[in-house]
């Protein structure tokens, strides 16, 4: 994020976020955070990336909030209430947040977008840093209980408030050849394309820097995606004789947005429809090798018949010879015995007879239990990539999404690809899930995808708690967390349990749900299963209306 679109984005939010009211933080990646606030008319959510390419924006993009939140997280929602004002520094990307906390206290939330890895910090009304995204012990301590201190600023021209300096600086790097020269700030590539073509139109320096002076301090940018000479920047203003291409956004976020999904070359949209793909093309494979096994099975049905041959023939051998193409013998087996013919290879002896369909019974036998274990398997995928669709289905964030491409990946069923969620730091299953209290008070947890309801069953679960899963179709592994009490579990409680495991699962848009409902003991992880695969000894189940957590 350049410099000149930082200015921008502070001034937009600044129009739009001042005395709303933070709701939730969440942070979805190791340096990218998320603030969800309300501005009196709409939920916004202000998205802070501090890895890869800094930037902040407003975000169109879900983000659910994970069960156990970050200490940034937690520290963030306990200490800040109302977001007073955003201000940048004028000769850096550093952005300052004013909130006022509880009791009246005031904080200023920084963030910093500058360097290898940005940062966000959070200082007290004292100017002490209360903690951060990112420590660091170097030459720029940045510590809790440390005073907090702006890195030393090279001291430039202000496009806004100097502007006969700052048209003197911009003609003599024209005069050099290259207005990127110029030692003015705010100032990006794009930025100074757009002044050459300006000037090349009979614009003048001082008229220029008026227009960009004028849309700063008011805030009326006309954000565009400018392109020129195979290079593509961003400008939050048109200075109106721009020759390049440029496409316009409604808002300086949806330009920011677009252009990251369009750098990595894969949108969240994109990868939900490719993800989506690859679970149909799966359910494909899985079809055709079920009808495989199953006309095998059908082929080889009865092994037992060729045993009942064989023995026939073997009591039968002086009545067929080499050459024969068939025999005539009477079938003891059947009640009361009735005369069978039997197909022969006529180039093989009596003895040779008896041996092929010998060998044909111990063929079928091991097939037969072959196609078994082969059915089985293909039936677990089968559930396996059920949940893995209906987690497509449930995504609501790019984690989200990650977390499916990542089952997918281990599955073997896609390569490991870079795309919009590029290298992301892996996420702890225990910090995606859903969780809430029943109205007694019992605490429920279920997961979003195969992990997480693989942590839910095997780790989360005790032996007296209470499983609940929709039955005969995908859907969360959810457990009421009762322990040795589940006596005190009342019917009402039980059913609310229910009630989320059946809108959590394929049947949430239904009217009736049925769901299992087991104790942890009788819930069992096969050896060798997928993950969020699971048997279940003992049950009971009950009919409930699908019910989910309020946004």
């Amino acid at each position: 994020m350049d410099s000149v679109l930082f200015q921008a984005m502070a001034i937009e939010l600044n129009q739009k976020l001042s005395r709303s009211r933070l709701d939730k933080v969440v942070q979805t990646g190791a340096g990218t955070l998320v603030l969800k606030l309300w501005t009196g008319q709409e939920k916004v959510q202000l998205l802070f990336k501090a890895e890869g390419k800094s930037s902040f924006y407003l975000t169109r993009e879900s983000h659910s909030a994970p069960a156990k939140p970050p200490r940034i997280c937690q520290l963030l929602r306990a200490r800040l209430r109302n977001l007073l004002e955003v201000r940048a520094e004028p000769f850096d990307r550093i952005a300052h947040f004013s909130f006022l906390g509880p009791e009246g206290t005031r904080y200023d939330l920084v963030f910093e977008a500058f360097g290898p890895q940005g940062n966000l910090i959070l200082i007290d009304q004292d100017g002490r840093i209360v903690d951060l995204l990112y420590r660091q012990e170097n030459k720029r301590a940045l510590m809790p209980g440390e005073i907090y201190e702006l890195p030393q600023q090279q001291q430039r021209i202000s496009l806004f408030n100097n502007l006969p300096e700052a048209a003197n600086a911009l003609r003599q790097a024209e005069q050099e050849g290259n207005l990127n020269l110029a030692d003015v700030t705010p100032l990006s590539p794009a930025l100074a394309e757009a002044i050459s073509q300006a000037r090349q139109a009979g614009q003048s320096f001082d008229a220029i820097l008026m227009r960009i002076r004028d849309v700063f301090h008011a805030g009326t940018f006309s954000p565009q995606r400018l392109s020129w000479d195979g290079q593509v920047g961003l400008l939050p203003l048109s200075l109106g004789s721009q020759d390049s291409a440029a496409e316009e956004f409604s808002d300086l976020s949806l330009l920011i947005e677009t252009d990251l999904a369009q750098a990595t070359g894969e949108s969240v949209k994109d990868l939900r429809s490719r993800l989506s793909a690859v679970i149909s093309k799966q359910r494909k494979r899985l079809k055709k090798r079920l009808e495989h096994i199953n006309a095998e099975s059908e082929r080889q049905a009865d092994p037992e018949r060729f045993r009942i041959i064989g023995d026939l023939l073997l009591t039968n051998l002086h009545l067929f010879k080499r050459g024969a193409a068939s025999v005539e013998v009477e079938d003891y087996y059947q009640s009361p015995p009735i005369k069978v013919s039997i197909e022969l290879d006529s180039k093989s002896t009596p003895q040779e007879n008896v041996k092929r369909y010998f060998n044909l019974y111990r063929k079928a036998k091991r097939s037969g239990e072959h196609h078994a274990r082969r059915l089985q398997d293909t039936k677990e995928e089968q559930e396996w990539l059920d949940q893995a669709e209906l987690s497509l289905e449930e995504a609501v964030s790019g984690d989200d999404l990650y977390q499916v491409q990542l089952e997918l990946e281990t599955a073997g069923m896609l390569k490991q690809t870079k795309g919009q969620l590029g290298k992301r730091q892996s996420v702890r299953p225990e910090d995606q899930l859903y969780k809430t209290v029943t109205p007694d008070g019992w605490q429920l947890f279920w997961g979003k995808n195969s992990r997480t309801n693989d942590h839910v069953s095997r780790h989360m679960t005790g032996p007296q708690d209470l499983w609940f899963h929709s039955k005969g179709m995908p859907g969360a592994h959810l457990v009421l967390k009762c322990g040795d009490s589940v006596e005190k579990v009342s019917d009402e409680d039980l059913h609310y349990a229910a009630s989320f495991a059946a809108g959590y699962s394929k049947g949430k848009d239904g009217g009736k749900v049925e769901v299992i409902v087991a104790q942890g003991k009788d819930v069992k992880k096969p050896k060798g299963a997928r993950p969020g695969l699971v048997t279940v000894d003992s049950y009971h189940t009950v009919m409930v209306a699908p019910r989910r957590l309020e946004d």
